[in-house]
């Protein structure tokens, strides 16, 4: 799977493991470090496509917090091939 979708897979993922808080923020302090450790990614490159998908409208990021507005935008990164 390509970076851009393992990342997307790994924020749904952990949208439905830990759910979200009020505000709609993914319900778990994650390092961007030890997220790209887990996508099986560098920094820079988890960096880069966070800022994507932000600019996609597919999350927003506020601060440490990432806030997933479209499942569906995410799911259909998880398909690219």
């Amino acid at each position: 799977m390509p970076v851009k979708g393992r990342i997307a897979n790994a924020l749904l993922f952990l949208k439905n493991k830990f759910g979200v808080t009020l505000d709609g923020t993914i319900n778990l302090l994650l390092s961007r470090q030890d997220l790209a450790s887990y996508t099986g990614t560098t920094y820079e490159t988890l960096f880069c496509v966070m800022n994507e998908l932000a600019e996609e409208n597919a999350i927003s990021l506020k601060g440490k917090s990432i806030v997933i507005l479209s499942d569906d935008m995410l799911l259909g990164h998880t398909k690219d091939k």
